[in-house]
This record gives structure tokens, sequence and C-alpha cells, in this order.
């Protein structure tokens, strides 16, 4: 309203105590100036008369001073006031509306001198000009009782709030190929969007490869902007760096042009740099204003030195990855160059951006200016036009950077954020189920990247074909990106990445490691539902650990509830499900491992061991024993309050059955991976049917009798589960605990038929895991010996379980030699 109806403002005001307010103030001091106080000339004249008359009861004479100035010169005022007092945000101004900012200053101004011109016998004009405090002091005197001397003290007082310091220079840093690129129209296009913003003050560095510096287009595209320089006020200066040649069939070290470029900037006044490209499309006319008041709330926030910091772009081509940062220039006060001396090796074309938002990220200090969007067209996440160099290991030496040159730049005691990305491996594309985990709240001192890893390309362009409801050819990238665009919705930070071909779910998840440079990896699956505080939950634990905890276990429930199918309840009593919810087990506070439905671990260069299924199974066993071992003996800390809902896997009870086999078909490659945690057992019912098949051709054993005897054991090894299994003890398991506790109770003949499904679903995971070391050759690991699943975290587990299975064999022989004795 101040903006658009300055007069209605004014009067409202006014009416509401405004005028008392305007004399109390007059009573007390002798020059009051801005605020509600510019807006007096929209008041009627008699309000404006009726100021002047109270003041007089008082003894106090009135004066109203207008200032003459440049319509331009004071928009620019106005606009440089709001970003330091941060008045776009306490205003709730809309991104329109903040587009349209300069546009209503200077139609307010040309109103403001039109209404002091109608009040020419009411207020004094005055064409203050030059120096605050050389020449205002005399103009004022003029028009009052009061000496140049003591204006000049007054003006002292209120210059310091009232005042704007220098405009920081912006430098924009561009390099390109020339010939055959119509450079010069990008160029041209691309300042005319930056000029947009009237408050953007700039410099430009133009970084040209050597072979053409002496061509026609640059000789052309330097006049231009030479001519540019000279013209436009808003421009202070153009600089050209010369980019070494490149060796033939060596890629293009644009992380070095860059390095060169920035030095050039800073050394010329450059208060933050910008890394663009010549394919770009700025999509925003405040962008100098949102990064400048970026810059303000960083060194607010954390005490430092304006320009500390490296907020970036909101690439609407490539969301939430830092692809275009804007470095401020203390980062080249701590360096002295933009790419940090002692790892300019490591930089060739790729992976400096993702690197330096890094570096900064612990310190909230490296956040993507939503505000600020543009359009990268032939980058982000498309292939460019250059031969990839990836830098190794930046992930793993990143944060080393930080603690050794960063965080001494702060003030002592200042709180850092927890670095936490969620990996969450996909086939599925189960869009609700993403749309959950993508939605989680972050809490205010963790900052998190959820890293979506697709591993079905068919499925990831049905679902963005979908969202889009286009019916045209969508690219995987176009897929990614809508998905990604989709997942966004809660704030969050989404990446969306999709294999070229199905890889399974432990590449899957190497892949999300790759992508991420947090302190924590948090993985979760991609059917389940998390409760809104696991990300809370988990970052209240890392604020209370050490560093010899490499790993938080959460917990993964299964629902439960009066009416629970038959199948679900016999996966309970089966304890297959057993280490899901181990976190909330009183006597497993640290385990050995968890399952990768829900788990976090303190980010190492460890990766998830490919010889497993691809569907799962014992690799997630395998990474959190590699894991620990890495880290010297490590230890992994139960949180059951970091729970997620685990749905039951779909399916009749020969699919459950099915889905254990495959499972176990793979788990089965830790045994001769990790022998020191096997022992050996008795045959278990499937080994026993390979052992007395052998017999059985030896023998003679008719169809019929066999299978008698395979139903005769199996019957056995129920019976034993029932008696010595503790049944009242997988019944419990049926009703859950705490919160997630089944009230209602069911019958005994269902908890016994559940009982005969458990061990199904038991044998038949048993076989797919003989198989497995049939297939893998493993004879000598695996048959007839067992996995500590536990680790030795459960003390008499091993012993306990050979005795079970002594017990069984023991029936399975006296049946078989029944059998053989009728024959």
């Amino acid at each position: 309203m101040i903006l658009k109806n300055p007069g209605g403002a004014i009067q409202e005001w006014a009416s509401s105590g405004g005028i008392d307010e305007v004399v109390h103030l007059a009573r007390n001091h002798n020059l009051i100036c801005d605020g509600w106080i510019s807006l007096l000339p929209f008041l009627p004249v008699s309000e404006l008369k009726e100021v002047k008359r109270r003041a007089k009861t008082w003894n106090v004479e009135i004066k109203f001073v207008a200032t003459s100035r440049d319509v331009e010169d004071t928009v620019n005022s106005e606009l440089h006031h709001w970003v330091l007092h941060d008045l776009e945000r306490r205003a709730g101004l809309s991104s329109d509306e903040r587009k349209e900012l300069d546009t209503n200053l200077r139609a307010r101004a040309y109103l403001h001198r039109q209404r002091i011109l109608c009040l020419s016998g009411l207020v004094t004009l005055l064409p203050l000009a030059g120096n605050i405090y050389e020449t205002w002091p005399n103009y004022l005197r003029s028009v009052s009782m009061i000496s140049a001397e003591n204006w000049c003290n007054a003006l002292a007082r209120v210059g310091v709030c009232n005042s704007n310091p220098s405009l920081p220079v912006e430098g924009i840093l561009l390099t390109m190929r020339l010939v055959g690129n119509a450079a010069n129209e990008k160029v041209e296009k691309l300042l005319s969007c930056m000029e947009e913003d009237k408050l953007c003050k700039y410099l430009l560095v133009l970084g040209i490869d050597e072979d053409e510096l002496d061509t026609d287009a640059a000789c052309v595209l330097i006049k231009q902007l030479q001519s540019r320089a000279e013209l436009k006020q808003q421009m202070q200066s153009f600089h050209i760096v010369t980019n070494p040649s490149q060796p033939l069939g060596h890629p293009f070290a644009v992380c070095k042009a860059w390095d060169s470029m920035a030095v050039k900037a800073w050394s010329n006044g450059a208060d933050w740099v910008l890394l663009l490209g010549d394919d770009i499309e700025i999509d925003c006319p405040f962008h100098y204003r949102a990064f400048y008041r970026c810059f303000l709330d960083i060194s607010h926030r954390l005490g430092v030195p304006f320009g500390f910091g490296c907020p970036f772009w909101n690439d609407c081509s490539f969301p939430g990855f830092p692809s275009f940062p804007c470095i401020g220039r203390v980062h080249h006060d701590i360096f002295q160059a933009l790419i940090p001396k002692h790892r300019q090796e490591s930089f060739v074309n790729q992976d400096f951006d993702p690197y330096i938002h890094t570096l900064y990220a612990k310190l909230k200090a490296s956040p993507c200016v939503k505000a600020a969007s543009l359009k990268n067209s032939i980058g982000g996440n498309m292939n460019p036009r250059y031969d990839k160099v990836p830098a190794q290991g930046w992930q793993d030496f990143v944060l080393d950077d930080f603690r050794n040159y960063i965080r001494p730049c702060v003030p002592k005691g200042t709180p850092e954020n927890v670095l936490l990305d969620v990996i969450v491996p996909s086939f599925r594309v189960q869009v609700d189920y993403l749309q959950s985990i993508c939605s989680l709240k972050v809490p205010k001192k963790v900052t998190t990247n959820f890293i979506v890893i697709i591993d079905n390309k068919e499925a990831l362009l049905r679902v963005a074909s979908d969202l889009s409801d286009c019916r045209n050819d969508i690219s995987v990238s176009e897929a990614e990106g809508i998905l990604e665009h989709y997942l966004a919705k809660a704030g969050n930070t989404i990446r969306v990445r999709c294999n070229k071909f199905n890889l399974g779910a432990s590449a899957s998840r190497n892949r999300g490691l790759d992508e991420s440079a947090a302190e924590y990896v948090l993985n979760l699956d991609d059917d389940l539902v998390p409760d809104d505080d696991l990300l809370e939950q988990y970052g209240r634990k890392l604020m209370e650990i050490d560093e010899t905890v490499v790993g938080l276990v959460g917990l993964v429930r299964f629902p439960r509830s009066p009416d629970i199918p038959l199948r679900h309840a016999a996966v309970l009593m089966s304890n297959l499900t057993y280490m899901f919810e181990i976190a909330e087990r009183s006597e497993m506070h640290n385990p050995a491992w968890g399952v990768t439905a829900n788990i976090l671990f303190r980010r190492t260069n460890v990766r998830f061991d490919l010889i497993y299924a691809k569907t799962g199974g014992g690799e997630d066993v395998d990474y959190a024993l590699r894991v620990t071992e890495a880290s010297g003996g490590g230890t992994l800390l139960s949180v059951p309050q970091a729970r997620v809902v685990h749905p039951f896997w779909p399916g009749s009870i020969f699919t459950l059955a099915s889905h254990f086999y495959n499972w176990s078909i793979g788990d089965g490659a830790l045994f001769k991976r990790f022998p020191q945690h096997c022992y050996w057992s008795f045959p278990n019912l499937p080994e026993t049917i390979l052992l007395t098949l052998l017999a059985r051709m030896l023998v003679g054993i008719g169809l019929w009798d066999y299978l008698q005897f395979i139903i005769h054991s199996f019957v056995a090894d129920f019976l034993v589960d029932l008696i010595f299994g503790d049944y009242k003890h997988r019944i419990s398991v049926v009703h859950g605990i705490g919160k997630d506790q089944a009230t209602t109770k069911r019958s005994h003949f269902f908890y016994l038929v559940a009982h005969v499904l458990a061990n199904l679903y038991v044998v038949g995971l048993e076989c797919g895991r003989l198989r497995g070391h049939i297939g893998r050759l493993d004879i000598r690991y695996g048959v007839f010996r067992r996995f500590d699943w536990h680790i030795g975290r459960l003390d008499g587990a091993p012993s306990n379980f050979r005795k079970r299975e002594a017990q069984k064999f023991c029936l399975f022989v006296a049946f078989f030699i029944h059998l053989v004795r009728k024959l």
C-alpha cells in the first residue's frame, strides 16, 4: 500500500495517532527525516497545517523541507534501502511484486515530486546535492535558525542509520568459444538481463581461448564490450583473461579458467563473482538484490565480514544442484584463489560447484537463492559439450578443507549444521511413497539432500508422463526433472538420477553415495512410510554421539492390526523380520548391522558389494561389517524413535515364500565372505532332503513313500519349533509393542496355522540359501554351516540354534530309518 497508494497509507497512519507522533518527535528532536515523515506530502494541506498548529501549542515551530533529487537516484537509493533493511521479505512481497519494485518506487517518486510542487507555500524545496556533511548544512541553515555546525552534527548522527554504503560490485565471469557461436548476441542478451536489476553494479571478466584471441570475432566482441562499459553506468569495468590452449585430445580445463577469471575480478574490486555460461537464460530481474541480501544475512547471522559464503542460483534445469555458485571475496581472502591451491590439480571441468557448496554448507552459508532463477539450456543435467573429467575423491576431502580453512574464520562457538543426505534407490517408482519420504521435515540444524536413484528407466518415463500429462516422447533427463520438481513441492532439496540400465539396489545405493558429500547418509527403501519426525530423531542422536559411532539403526516397523491377515501374521512369527525391528530390542542396543530400509551411516569410501542379488539380501550385513572394520572397530547404536512403517510385501502365501527364497539366494554369499561369523550345525530340512535324495536313489525308495517322509519331516520341523521355540513369544511378536500394539488377540487355531505357514517361509528361505551355495560352488563354506546373524551380540544364539537343529535332525533321521526298514 505504501508503494501503490502512499496517500491512503499516510492518511491511515495519521488517523491512528500519526500526527501526535510527529508533534511528539518535533518536541524532542531538531531534525526528523525518512520513515513515515517522508510521506507527509501525501497528506491534505489541512492536515499538514494541523501538524504545525499543534506543535505551536508546545512552542515548537515545524518547517517542512523537501529535497530535490534526480528520480533515478531516488529509486536506486530506495532500492538500496530496501535491501539493507530486508524490507522485501518483511513486507512479504511476492516474486511478481519484487519484479515491479523499482517501477513502483519510480512512480511514487514522481507522485512525491508533484505533491511537493503543490505544497510550494507550505514545504520548502531545497536542491540538496553533493556531500551530506559539506554542502547540506549550509542549505539547511538558510531555512532555519540552526547553525551550519549544528546541522553538521545532527546529520552525522542520523546519517549513520539513513545513508547507504557504497554498492557492492558484482563480478560476472564468462567464458565461451567465439567463432560460429553467435557470441555477441549471447553476451549482449546476458548482460541486458543482468542490468534489468537497476541496482546492479558489475564488472565483466571474459575468458577467451588463446587460439581465438586474435580472431575477428574476438576483436568485434571486445570493442562491443568496451563501448558498453563506457556507455552503461551499471558496468564498472571490463577485463579479458586468456585461456591457455589445450593439448590435442585433452579436455577443456574450465575450472582453471574460472580460477583465473575470479582472481582477476576480485583484484579489480568485485565483492562477489558469478560463474555463468553463455547458454543460460536469466529469469530474475532482481538477482543482484537477492544475492546482496543473502550475503548480508550470512554476515549478520554468523558474525563474519560481508562477502563470506557461497549462495547459488536456482537452476530450473537442474533443481537443487549448485550449478552456478556466487562466491564472495572473503573466499579469496582465505585461499588467495577460487580453487584452493592444494586442490587445483583435483578439478578439471567437473565437481567444483558441489565442492565449494559443501565447503560452506555446515555453516548454512551456501543456500540456494530461490528467487534468483535461471535456466541452463545446454548444461545442467544434460551432457556438456566437452568430455567430463570428475574430481576424484572430492567428497572425502571437502570437510577436511572446511575444518582447516573455513571453520577458523568464524567466531568460536558458532553452531555447525549436520550434513545428512537421504538415499533412496527405487525400482518401483511409486510416487506416493517417494513423496512421503521427500516431504520429511528437515530440522533447523540439519542440511539434507534427498537423493532418489531410479533403477527402472521405463517406470520413470511412465511416471513422468503421468505427472506432466505429456503424451509426447520424454527424454530420461526430462523425466528426472519432472519427478524432481514434483517431489520438491514440500520445499526440500531433491535430486533424481536414473540408471541407464537396471543395476540393482546395491549399485543404486553406491551411486547415491557418489552423489553425496554429506557427513552422514541415511538409507531408506522406496516402499515405506516414515514418521514425520524421522530426521529430527536422527539429528538429535547425531548431536550426542562421538567419533566411535559409525552408524545408527532405526526401527522398521511392520504394521499390526486386530484383523492382520494370516499370511502376514506368519511372516512375523517366522522371525524373518527380526532384524527389521531390532532397534527396539533391549538386548540389541549396539547391533552389528541393520537393514538398509532405515539405517544411517557415517559417510566413508566403503561401497556396497555387487556380488549380492539385485533385489537385496546380504548386502546390508556385508556393508555394515566392512564399515565398522574400516573405522577401526566402530559401533552402531539403535535409535528406536527413528521409525518407519514398512508394509508387508504384497502377494499370496506362495509369493511371500518365493520372496524369501530369492532373498536368501544372495545372502548366502556372506558365509564365504565372513567365515569368522559362521559355525557348523546339523543339516536342516532342505539339506536333509538333498542328502536323502542320494540315498533314495541307492536304496530304491518309491516316490510316494519319499513324499511321506518329506511331509513327516516338515511336521517334525514345525513341532520342534512349537514345543521348544517359545511359541508364546512368537505370538507376542504378532501383537507388537508400544503404540503399535494390537490390543485384540486372535484364536489359538489362527496362531497355530500361522506357525505352520511361518515354518513354510523359513523352509523356503533355507532352500534358497542352499541353492545359492550350490550355484556359487560354495559347498564347503555354506552347506551344514550357519551364519551368526547377531555377530556375537546375542549370548548363546549359535548354541541354541544348533541344539534346535540337532533335535530336528534326529527326527529326520528317525523317519528316514523307519522308511528304509519298511522296504
